[in-house]
């Protein structure tokens, strides 16, 4: 008989891990434990842990991600000055907390890093409530216009775009997911830019450099020459590993599929997992770069600052400086060198333009004042991923709420994953025209009816009760996520207010060959060929999709029924790219060069998943460190100042 691990909580999306304690974070450090939390072998901090999960689960349900960002206008509109500094960072996400703390090693160098959220708490580390942790103030709370493509079956036709609003951004809400992609990627990369260092025989030195590898699971595969040892980002595997890994490896044995290392020499094929968790607790952007760094004297971390725009002369066009708020006041900072705008692909297209930076049409229309005419927000791109349901027989182990807690504060079990079902596959469709390069993911989840789940998603009560008509015992499901993406969305600002969300378009499964959702039916066709192996039959799995109503035109399980439901329940994956794409020239699209500097404009870079001018093979996580690394040192060689 087999078993699963038991999810305390049950979610319809695609997942993985994270954790790490911290407490209420004052601004420029990160205090190590909670108010009230003693020893973790102790009862009072297994209790701590107890009333602190109940309140933030019952504040979850209750709470509404905003609309705009008014909490952050100020009072008056008195400008005061807040110093000067060599470089200032806007965000302190998954690239921003990188730069600060690469370029801040240069003790002379002044380093303001700006970041609208706040320190992340106890709650937020907790690997096994990601999506609560979404639900939180530590999510912008953006969502998409109507959709007429996609997210059919969500409230108002409107995806959600779940963005990290904190001290390591995204990194915060994410599945933290260790996902390089595919080095067809980065060389494909590396001829749009005419730029050979950005080919993976030359970025790998990158990633090695940040990674601080674990082999905490000696049965994973591993190609110890593609990983690094004694980085600051701790990578390893989720412990204890699940049984249901051992069906899904066997599953894609037998359809002679290979089992990888999906970061090393070979992408295509089954794999475990490698995660940023560090025993059993996250271990985001803002653990591994930003809480060691925290007492260096020239790095100044201004928590709670919300950018509304970047100083530019309108003459030379030259970059002076940032306005922006914090408690209720307005600040301008000013620079000796260069602004680094890091504040994610949805936030730092709308700080450009509210800047002056974007397509001319679109800002004169919303009376801007052009400063260079780019194609700013033009091609927003993200993977698109979609749950299919099966039931088994399958036990799950009870555990009691106090046993799960003990675990995680011993670094191990479900709290300590965002998804204990840590496998996953990355295959190549008949879809794909070029060879040996992965265009479709694979990954096993816990999946079942939940209020948290509901709401992560928001689905229309219609959608959810089709979705959940019946109840079932120890469901699962596969989740298949498009990776190369042909359609385009944009991101435009709804009005020159700074404290307006933009208007976010995603257009997913658009395109108009009809690749996208080609290669998502590709995908269910892969998935029944998984589940009519002899390792799933062994679990008796069975298909669990019910008719949706908006699908009752089409026959049951059609060809044309699997289209209908891709557009119902397919949503974008969280992983937006190519707001700000890089490139070779502004005329063709690109808004940064091939060192990420702003064409057009002096001493301002974006660096952040906005540059990435396509969609990648992996996740943009890790890419996006990559891209931190890489930039820091650039600035640091152009500057001719080395550590």
């Amino acid at each position: 008989m087999f078993t699963f691990r038991k999810m305390l909580v049950p979610l319809a999306v695609f997942c993985v891990v994270f954790a790490t304690v911290y407490g209420d974070g004052n601004e420029g450090r990160m205090n190590e434990n909670p108010a009230g939390a003693g020893d973790k072998d102790d009862n009072a901090t297994v209790e701590y842990y107890e009333k602190l999960i109940n309140s933030e689960l019952e504040k979850a349900l209750k709470y509404e991600l905003p609309t705009n960002a008014k909490m952050h206008e100020p009072n008056d509109n008195v400008i005061r000055d807040f110093g000067t500094f060599d470089f200032i960072i806007i965000g302190a996400g998954s690239t921003g907390s990188v730069i600060a703390s690469r370029l801040s090693e240069i003790s002379k160098w002044k380093v303001l890093l700006l970041e609208a959220g706040k320190y992340p708490n106890n709650f937020t580390m907790i690997p096994g409530f990601f999506a609560i942790q979404a639900m939180t103030e530590y999510n912008w709370g953006f969502v998409s216009t109507p959709q007429k493509t996609a997210c059919l079956g969500a409230v108002g036709k409107r995806c959600v775009v779940h963005r990290g609003k904190g001290i390591g951004g995204t990194s915060l809400l994410n599945q933290l997911i260790y996902s390089r992609g595919n080095s067809i990627d980065y060389d494909r990369w590396a001829d749009l830019l005419d730029d050979p260092s950005w080919r993976y025989e030359n970025v790998l030195l990158y990633f090695k450099k940040s990674e601080d590898f674990h082999k905490t699971n000696p049965d994973a595969p591993l190609d110890w020459d593609y990983h690094g040892k004694g980085g600051d980002w701790y990578t390893n595997f989720h412990m204890p590993p699940s049984n249901f890994t051992k069906i899904f490896l066997q599953a894609n044995r037998e359809l002679r599929r290979n089992v990888t290392d999906y970061n090393g020499k070979e992408q295509l094929g089954a794999t475990i997992l490698q995660l940023n968790i560090k025993h059993g607790s996250r271990y985001d952007q803002a653990s591994a770069f930003i809480k060691p760094v925290t007492s260096r004297p020239n790095l100044v971390i201004s928590e709670g600052s919300y950018v509304i725009k970047i100083e530019i002369d309108n003459k030379t066009k030259e970059t002076t400086g940032v306005l922006f708020t914090k408690n209720k006041k307005l600040y301008r900072a000013k620079i000796n060198e260069e602004v680094i705008l890091s504040a994610g692909a949805i936030s730092s297209p709308q700080i450009l333009m509210l800047s002056g930076i974007g397509p001319q049409q679109h800002l004169e229309s919303k009376n801007i004042s052009l400063i260079q005419n780019l194609d700013v927000g033009s091609t927003l791109k993200d993977h698109v991923f979609c749950a299919i349901q099966f039931s088994s027989n399958t036990s799950i182990p009870e555990q009691t709420f106090k046993q799960l807690i003990k675990e995680y504060l011993k670094g191990y079990g479900d709290l300590a994953a965002g998804n204990p079902l840590d496998a996953a596959g990355w295959y190549e469709t008949k879809v794909q025209d070029i060879q040996d390069y992965p265009d479709l993911e694979i990954i096993p989840t816990s999946y079942g009816p939940s209020d948290f789940g509901k709401k992560f998603l928001k689905w229309k009560p219609d959608t959810y009760k089709e979705l959940f008509s019946n109840k079932l015992n120890n469901t699962f499901a596969l989740t298949m996520v498009l990776l190369q993406t042909k359609s385009s969305g944009t991101v435009r600002l709804h009005n020159n207010n700074p404290y307006s969300y933009p208007d976010i378009d995603c257009n997913s499964l658009s395109d108009e060959k009809g690749k996208d959702i080609d290669t998502m039916y590709e995908g269910i066709d892969l998935i029944r060929k998984l589940t009519q192996t002899q390792a799933f039959k062994k679990i008796g799995t069975k298909l669990e999709v019910k008719p949706l109503q908006a699908c009752s035109s089409k026959d049951f399980q059609s060809k044309s029924f699997w289209y209908c439901y891709l557009r119902q329940i397919s949503i974008p994956a969280f992983h937006p790219v190519s707001t700000c794409p890089s490139g070779k020239d502004p005329k063709m699209g690109a808004v940064v060069d091939w060192n990420m500097r702003v064409f057009g404009v002096k001493n301002l870079r974006v660096v952040d998943a906005s540059v990435i001018p396509f969609t990648f093979s992996g996740h943009p996580n890790a890419i996006c460190t990559m891209i931190a690394e890489k930039i820091a040192d650039v600035i640091k060689f152009e500057q001719r100042v080395f550590e």
